[in-house]
């Protein structure tokens, strides 16, 4: 049972990137257009996912979530029991180079074609998508934290607390 998801323009996204093996970064959008906070799970291994759904209940972004977006190319983490411990839904995003056929479906936002795999309702995803989606090749969510996964920042500066 997740919690009833109203889709408005600035809806709070949790995207958690998990392509760099050595970080786990989470960024927290409203809508496709700010960006709200950055969460940085402890890894080193990537913890399981039961773990990651403790530390995400425990951030102080938790309470206006509304859905938690996911690219892990590994299938590294199960986003069922994220979105069981949660109760927020999970959409998993896949690349588009790849076609594998593990529940993935295609979707296409402006000309842009986007593999998703999630339990919410195809039109509700379809619009999810519009909202967040303004720019490249994922939704602004998982841009995001894509782009901090692989940066160089938090290895050089051991005094960046990003989670308080």
């Amino acid at each position: 049972m997740t919690r009833k998801l109203t889709i408005k323009r600035e809806i709070r996204t949790l995207g958690l990137d998990l392509c760099n093996p050595r970080r786990l970064v989470g960024a927290i959008v409203r809508g496709g257009a700010y960006l709200d906070g950055v969460v940085v799970f402890p890894s080193n291994p990537i913890p399981k996912s039961r773990s990651i759904a403790s530390a995400i209940l425990v951030t102080r972004f938790f309470p206006e979530l509304r859905l938690i977006m996911m690219h892990d190319p590994q299938a590294r983490i199960d986003p069922k029991v994220i979105e069981k411990w949660t109760k927020l839904p999970v959409i998993q995003i896949g690349s588009s180079r790849r076609r594998n056929p593990d529940g993935f479906k295609s979707y296409h936002v402006a000309g842009k074609e986007l593999r998703v795999k999630s339990s919410l309702q195809p039109r509700t995803l379809q619009e999810i998508l519009s909202t967040t989606w303004t720019t490249g090749i994922l939704p602004e969510p998982l841009r995001i934290a894509h782009l901090l996964a692989r940066s160089r920042f938090f290895g050089k500066n051991t005094r960046f607390q990003a989670n308080k």
